[in-house]
């Protein structure tokens, strides 16, 4: 086995880039392991990071007997860190911060990896609108592609009456104290007020809330991360790029949406569907913008079904 697919943190480095990039390896503890899929999960660009999925996916690495499929390995599974975040260092100028150009950090992740494609690329949000830029950018490097209530560059959909619905539901009322006063003056600011607004990504915010506070931990948000990325995805000289390409994806692909999802609506899987080559969408009611916390097994489940499917 490679060094670079052991267990643990890596870094590299891109000297034409000038950055180092920072990934984590999760391995299966037990010989079930299929050496031939390794799965690697974008995470979003805007300083959120990697460990909120780490706890949240553990599923595909670790063997899964509960459930229904077949195969019960696991999978070695890599996190990439953005530019700007965690261990990857900050380009030069925040205005190297967009899709495209975090799509291309991908690329450089593929080589130092040795792979001659990813088995399947996975990316939740705005990893999904960076996951998919990249199989936009890179057709043929990419086997499976996932995409769990991704973002769509260049397309809105978000619920407005929906959300506005919510100010008077006693469940959001909260969040939007939060969204009104948001503050992004320092990262502990920045960080207070994304905490207060997780309600309104969820069906069941009381429910499912707290899960998601203990998977993201303590960690701080980076108010640069937020506002070089938002900024540079404003300022794309072809803003509707990512939907134009939606046909050049050569990868199989699977799109997986909660139907209550406010923030990315199903417009947006609606339209990353209709106009792929080869796309399948999977939907789930009484669910937000967190797939395998509010419908954990049904998840995990189709996640591993997709995978596991021979080409």
């Amino acid at each position: 086995m490679s060094k670079v697919l052991y267990s643990g943190i890596h870094t590299f480095s891109v000297l034409a880039k000038e950055l180092i990039f920072e990934y984590i390896v999760h391995r299966p503890s037990t010989e079930n392991e299929d050496p031939h899929n390794i799965i690697v999960v974008q995470c979003p660009g805007w300083g959120l990071g990697s460990q909120y999925l780490e706890n949240g996916l553990q599923d595909l690495w670790r063997p899964a007997y509960h459930t229904s499929t077949t195969n019960t390995n696991g999978y070695t599974v890599i996190f990439f860190r953005p530019r700007g975040t965690d261990g990857s260092s900050r380009p030069l100028a925040s205005q190297m911060s967009s899709m495209p150009d975090l799509a291309s950090d991908l690329e450089d992740l593929r080589q130092h990896l040795r792979l001659e494609r990813y088995p399947v690329l996975l990316g939740h949000s705005n990893g999904g609108a960076i996951a998919l830029g990249y199989a936009e950018m890179y057709p043929s490097r990419v086997g499976k592609l996932v995409l769990l209530d991704h973002q769509l560059v260049g397309l809105q959909d978000k619920r407005l009456l929906q959300l506005e619905a919510t100010r008077i539901d006693p469940r959001y009322q909260d969040a939007w104290d939060s969204v009104l006063d948001r503050q992004t003056g320092s990262d502990e600011e920045f960080t207070k007020s994304v905490r207060g607004m997780w309600p309104l990504y969820f069906f069941n915010p009381q429910q499912y809330v707290p899960e998601l506070l203990r998977d993201i931990g303590d960690r701080k948000l980076s108010v640069w991360s937020f506002q070089a990325q938002g900024r540079c995805d404003k300022e794309l000289l072809d803003p509707m790029q990512m939907v134009e390409k939606l046909g050049d994806v050569q990868a199989e692909t699977l799109i997986i949406f909660g139907r209550e999802d406010m923030i990315c609506g199903i417009g947006i899987a609606e339209r990353t569907a209709k106009d792929m080559q080869n796309a399948r969408l999977i939907t789930y009611g009484e669910c937000g913008h967190f797939p395998w916390i509010e419908k954990r097994e049904q998840t995990i489940f189709d996640l591993r079904k997709f995978i596991e499917k021979e080409d």
